[in-house]
């Protein structure tokens, strides 16, 4: 079996899973540290934290296999890869899919671990944007100036 975790900013249409649906187990977690790592309006939380099981629900009653970790949970104020990490051992698991994760301190945190677990990721173009992430870098190499005039 494989793992294919999604954060609380990759709630897309479930029809970008569906391929993933026959050998994955999915993981969603509320997670402490993503909730309080920049001030956030509680209320701000509360909607994405509300999203996020609604979008479990959505997954269940399509019969994804899912392991969802919420606020309630003992884990909840342990390090996310804490939390993945037994969930990776408990099902022997070696290889973990994920759509491109957006925040940069976040997907080396999960890299390392990764890589340190000596365990494949494998990382899905996110539909959350037009272009991807190498049609960014070719932009960036003709051009000094972003599409809002600052200098990178």
């Amino acid at each position: 079996m494989k793992l294919f975790f999604i954060l609380g900013n990759q709630l897309f249409p479930l029809k970008n899973l569906d391929r993933f649906k026959k050998d994955h187990l999915f993981f969603m977690s509320e997670d402490y540290q993503l909730c309080t790592y920049e001030r956030h309006h509680k209320l701000k939380i509360l909607l994405f934290l509300s999203s996020m099981r609604s979008y479990a629900d959505k997954l269940k009653e399509n019969k994804f296999k899912l392991n969802y970790s919420k606020i309630d949970s003992t884990d909840f104020k342990k390090d996310y890869t804490k939390k993945l990490e037994k969930l990776l051992k408990m099902n022997k698991i070696k290889e973990v899919t994920s759509f491109e994760v957006e925040d940069k301190f976040f997907e080396t945190k999960i890299y390392n671990f990764l890589k340190k677990q000596n365990i494949q990721w494998n990382i899905i173009r996110s539909p959350m944007f037009l272009d991807s992430r190498e049609d960014f870098k070719k932009y960036l190499s003709k051009t000094k100036k972003t599409l809002y005039g600052k200098v990178l």
